[in-house]
């Protein structure tokens, strides 16, 4: 639809960078999207049509009312996003087309210097790979606690009729509910 339009101005999607920035946002968003919209629809949509009632703009509420309910949920998500895309091998391999030097992410490189024979580069760039992961496990739990510990303050602080309010709160966007 679009290869011949795009071919003409001299620009390359597939065995290039933006075929692999465009394979990995497809298979990574719905780690966001998994995470955001069960907080969304927890949150429901009063604060936010308040905001349009009150002659805030479309941008407005987004940045003012939406962002700030949702900061946590993105941040987590965006972490998973990240460790998905880390270790993608299988849609990126076939579209980066393994030019070395171009289109190698490290994944890819750690098999290009298997298939060579070359234990210890690829020893050491799956180490790399590994440490990255260790990172992003931290990252993924800092988050958690701090959206845990954000979400148990608002409940506390919201009054609620025989404290049945606030265990629906907290469990519809803790993390071990899948709300985050």
């Amino acid at each position: 639809m679009f290869g011949p339009s795009l071919a003409a101005h001299g620009i390359k999607v597939v065995f290039a960078l933006p075929g692999i920035i465009v394979v990995t946002m497809f298979i990574t968003f719905p780690f966001v999207a998994r995470e955001l919209i069960p907080l969304m629809q927890a949150q429901g949509k009063d604060e936010e049509e308040a905001a349009i009632s009150l002659g805030a703009s479309a941008w407005q509420m987004f940045r003012r009312v939406t962002l700030p309910n949702i900061t946590w949920g993105l941040l987590y998500g965006v972490i998973l996003a990240n460790a998905r895309a880390m270790g993608e091998f299988g849609a990126v391999s076939v579209v980066s087309g393994h030019i070395r030097g171009e289109t190698n992410t490290l994944p890819l490189h750690v098999e290009i210097l298997y298939n060579e024979y070359n234990a210890v580069g690829a020893f050491a760039s799956a180490s790399v790979l590994a440490l990255l992961a260790l990172v992003t496990l931290v990252a993924k739990s800092i988050v958690e606690w701090r959206m845990h510990r954000e979400t148990r303050m608002l409940a506390e602080a919201l009054p609620t009729e025989g404290n049945h309010g606030r265990s629906r709160l907290v469990a519809s966007v803790s993390p071990a509910s899948g709300g985050f």
